[in-house]
């Protein structure tokens, strides 16, 4: 049982590790390409289901809306980093 629960925690370890490496690329590609490129279109669907739950819990405030960037993301990110480091701990 121990192997099966540390099986499952390093495929999650790993799964977190692919959607922040796809949030940076989001990121950093959303300056330079345009936005119908195919990278940043799989960037966007990878990451997009992930930040929805965040983008819909803060769209409740709207001092939020005038901040040009764009918190929700940077909240998902901080989440999903914070969750990879706290993951291994547990197992």
């Amino acid at each position: 049982m121990h192997v099966f629960a540390l099986l499952i925690s390093r495929t999650v370890i790993a799964a977190l590790g692919i959607i922040e490496i796809c949030m940076l690329l989001r990121a950093i590609l959303s300056f330079f390409v345009d936005q119908e490129s195919v990278l940043l279109t799989f960037c966007i669907a990878v990451t997009e289901p992930v930040i929805l739950p965040f983008r819909a819990m803060l769209s409740r405030f709207e001092s939020l809306e005038r901040i040009p960037f764009d918190i929700p993301f940077l909240v998902t990110y901080v989440a999903l980093a914070i969750l990879g480091g706290v993951l291994p701990a547990v197992t």
